[in-house]
């Protein structure tokens, strides 16, 4: 008899000024100083000084480091982790996307398990023995879901490659979904991060490890994404589209931080590791691909993600039907949102498909995914994608 485990995050909020709560967290743990970590495009839209007024009116001290960059390396967390050490905080305020919040994590478990201190030991599945640094999440992006899983990616610089850490120990005490920040974001972001949210709801859906809770919250994350996503782009000030995204993405988040993804993000990976390209951006132009891969082996399932992306497909027809559906709702959305839908619009080089396949193939997310793979398959799926 199998066991099934939900992990998230203790405290959300959802919606215009949600940052407001940050005041309500800190004063509720009795936490004395900040660490706020974000990156310099953040400070340059002056949404980290947003944050900086909630910590000053709650007269919270607080130090920055705003050095992240995009597909954060080992450096990175290593440098915010000697930051940290000199600052006498004792927590963290993430405010970022993804990378900003992947950081976080890093430096929160590391900070308190030096013994992890070359980061690399920290991939794979529960690495650390005590518990984390306290982090509150701020998301500035409907995408990754970070502000509720367990999971942080970092790239490794010298072997080409992004290591999948997981650790139920580092999942924030409190996540700040706040519109206001969210549609302050150029267009074509909030169009790749809503991607990547729609590809965690996608394929957590699929996932071999799925169960009925996480099915339902992944399949919910569709609809909202597939009844909103268009909708943003025209309308991008729009705080209730925000905010239904935000949910979808936590939504994606809760699903695929407990039962896995698949080989969309298997094959994502090392485009951003091998050539930094965005996630979400990589995320989006796989998707359809794999989704018509994988179809064989969930075709009891495709009818029930097709109805998720359009609530009045008809369920009368065959599942070939259901997996166009689906497939040319995610090449709409990449087409509305001027997306790239090839490897060579990015461009990605035919000689490294072996490397790329074989970076796939030994990703964490690969073991999850519904149909088995080789890295001759793999290999195969980069070609067919490539132009």
């Amino acid at each position: 008899m199998s066991i099934n485990r939900m992990v998230y995050t203790g405290t959300s909020y959802f919606g215009e000024f949600a940052r407001n709560e940050i005041k309500t967290e800190i004063n509720k743990h009795h936490w004395k100083k900040a660490f706020l970590i974000s990156d310099k495009e953040l400070m340059k839209c002056r949404i980290v000084e947003k944050i900086e007024k909630v910590l000053k009116e709650n007269q919270t001290p607080y130090e920055t480091d705003t050095q992240v960059k995009p597909n954060p390396t080992i450096e990175n967390v290593i440098d915010g982790l000697k930051l940290y050490k000199k600052s006498g905080c004792d927590f963290i305020l993430a405010v970022g996307g993804g990378s900003v919040i992947d950081t976080a994590k890093a430096v929160a478990v590391i900070a308190s398990n030096p013994e992890n201190a070359d980061v690399v030991s920290l991939e794979g599945m529960d690495k650390s023995r005590n518990p984390a640094v306290p982090v509150i999440a701020v998301p500035t992006t409907a995408g990754t879901g970070s502000e509720t899983t367990m999971d942080f990616v970092i790239t490794n610089t010298k072997e080409k490659r992004k290591m999948a850490c997981m650790d139920s120990r580092v999942v924030p005490a409190a996540a700040i979904l706040d519109t206001e920040i969210m549609a302050s974001l150029p267009v074509k972001l909030t169009a790749a991060t809503a991607m990547d949210a729609l590809t965690h709801a996608v394929e957590s859906y699929l996932s071999l490890g799925a169960f009925s809770f996480s099915e339902m919250l992944s399949l919910k994350a569709v609809n909202l994404i597939s009844e909103n996503f268009l909708k943003v782009l025209k309308e991008p000030d729009n705080y209730e589209v925000r905010k239904e995204l935000a949910i979808a993405q936590y939504l994606a988040g809760m699903s695929f931080t407990n039962v896995g993804l698949g080989i969309v993000h298997s094959m994502a990976h090392p485009l951003s590791a091998f050539y930094d390209v965005a996630h979400g951006v990589a995320n989006a132009l796989i998707l359809p691909y794999v989704l018509e891969f994988n179809a064989d082996s969930c075709m009891e399932k495709i009818k029930e993600l097709a109805r998720a992306f359009e609530p009045g497909f008809d369920v009368t027809l065959d599942e070939k039907a259901a997996v166009k559906c689906c497939v040319d709702r995610i090449r709409k959305f990449n087409t509305e949102a001027k997306l790239p839908q090839t490897l060579v619009e990015i461009g990605v080089k035919k000689e490294d498909f072996k490397a790329l396949a074989e970076s796939a193939y030994t990703d964490a997310s690969t073991p999850d995914n519904p149909r088995e793979v080789s890295i001759q398959i793999l290999e195969s799926l980069y070609e067919k994608m490539y132009e």
